[in-house]
C-alpha cells in the first residue's frame, strides 16, 4: 500500500487544481504550433518569450496579491513608472559623471529610494480602502490617475533614458545561460507562494478574503493585513519597473500602459477569485505562459497591436461567461441532488 507524504499530497492537489490550465497550456501551443509552423519553437522566439514573460508575471502576480481579499490594484502600472523615474531622477541629480557613470552604491540608493516610493503608494492604498471604508476599485483608480500625473510632472513628459548598466543587466542580463528577468521571476514567485501559504499574513489574507467577519472574529486586524497587501503588490510593481528599465533602458509616464488589461486577465485565466479567498501563485503563473505563447503566436502571424488588445478581451469575456455558466450549472445540479 502505497503512503503519501504531506508535501507529495500537497503537490498531488496543486497538479490537480490547475490540470485545466495544463490541458490549455497544451492545447494553446498546438494551436500556435500549427499556425506558425517552426517558427514558433525557434530558439529566436522562445527566447523573446523569455525576455517578456517576466513584466507580465510580475504584474499579474501582484494584482493577484490585490485581489485576494476581493479588491484591485489599478495603480500598479502607475507605480511601476513611478519607481523607474524616481530612480532615474536621483540618478541625473545625484551622480555627477552623469547617470550613465553612476556608482553601486549610487544605483543601490536610488533602488532603494524608488522602492520605499512604493511602499509609500501602497500604504496610502491600505489606509484609504482598510480606513474610510472606500471600495479597492475607487481608491486604486484615484492613486493611479494621481500617480500617473505625477509621472508626466516629474519627466516632463519626456523619456528619460541612459541607465548605468549595473541596472540594464537585471533586465537584459543572462546567467547560467537564462536571462536574469526571468531568473528573478521565478525567484519571486517562489517567495510570493511562500508567503501566501506559509505564513500568517498569508493565511490571515485568504481568510480575509473568504469571510471578514471570521477574520475580525479570528482577531485578523483588517486593517494592518490590507495595507500590508499593498505594499506587497506594490513590490512587485517595483520589481517589474527594474526589469523594464533594464530591457528598455529608459522610462516614461505612460510605458505599459496596455499591460494593466492583461495583468487582470492572467490573474482571472490563474483562477484567483475576483471576490477574494482564492487564487495560487502557480496558477497565475501557468496563465501567463499560456498568455505568452498567444501574443508571441499572434505577433508571428504580423497582426496589428489592436488586434491583439481585442484579443485579450474576448478572453476575458470568454472566462467571465464560461465561469458564469459553470457557477449556474453546478447550483442546479447541486439544488438537484438535494431535492432528490
Amino acid at each position: 500500500m502505497k503512503t503519501y507524504t504531506p508535501a507529495r499530497l500537497r503537490l498531488t492537489a496543486v497538479v490537480a487544481e490547475n490540470l485545466s490550465l495544463y490541458l490549455v497550456l497544451i492545447g494553446v501551443f498546438v494551436l500556435m504550433f500549427v499556425l506558425n509552423g517552426e517558427k514558433f519553437i525557434r530558439s529566436q522566439n522562445l527566447i523573446s518569450m523569455a525576455y517578456q514573460l517576466p513584466i507580465v508575471g510580475l504584474l499579474a502576480i501582484g494584482m493577484m496579491i490585490s485581489m485576494l481579499s476581493g479588491g484591485i490594484n489599478l495603480s500598479i502600472i502607475a507605480t511601476a513608472n513611478l519607481n523607474g523615474i524616481i530612480i532615474a531622477l536621483c540618478l541625473q541629480q545625484f551622480s555627477a559623471q552623469g547617470m550613465k557613470l553612476a556608482s553601486i552604491e549610487l544605483v543601490l540608493l536610488a533602488v532603494l529610494l524608488g522602492f520605499l516610493t512604493c511602499v509609500l503608494v501602497g500604504v496610502v492604498n491600505g489606509l484609504l480602502i482598510s480606513l474610510l471604508k472606500i471600495p479597492d476599485i475607487l481608491v486604486t483608480l484615484g492613486t493611479m490617475t494621481l500617480i500617473a500625473g505625477l509621472n508626466v510632472v516629474f519627466t516632463r513628459g519626456y523619456t528619460l533614458s541612459g541607465f548605468p548598466d549595473t541596472l540594464l543587466n537585471i533586465g537584459n542580463g543572462v546567467s547560467f545561460g537564462v536571462p536574469n528577468a526571468l531568473l528573478l521571476f521565478i525567484v519571486a514567485s517562489v517567495i510570493a507562494s511562500i508567503i501566501l501559504n506559509k505564513t500568517r499574513f498569508g493565511f490571515s489574507l485568504y481568510m480575509m478574503g473568504s469571510n471578514p467577519t471570521a477574520a475580525q472574529y479570528a482577531n485578523v486586524s483588517l486593517v494592518k493585513i490590507t495595507v500590508m497587501q499593498y505594499i506587497f503588490s506594490s513590490a512587485f510593481a517595483a520589481l517589474t519597473s527594474l526589469v523594464m528599465v533594464g530591457q528598455l533602458n529608459s522610462v516614461k509616464a505612460s510605458y505599459a500602459d496596455s499591460y494593466l488589461l492583461v495583468a487582470v486577465l492572467a490573474a482571472f485565466l490563474g483562477k484567483v477569485s475576483p471576490f477574494g479567498g482564492f487564487g495560487r501563485v502557480s496558477g497565475v503563473v501557468l496563465a501567463v505562459i499560456i498568455l505568452q505563447m498567444i501574443s508571441s503566436g499572434l505577433n508571428l502571424l504580423r497582426l496589428d497591436p489592436f488586434t491583439i488588445t481585442a484579443t485579450w478581451g474576448a478572453i476575458i469575456i470568454g472566462i467571465v461567461v464560461f465561469r458564469g455558466i459553470f457557477s449556474q450549472l453546478k447550483a442546479h445540479f447541486a439544488s438537484r441532488r438535494n431535492a432528490s
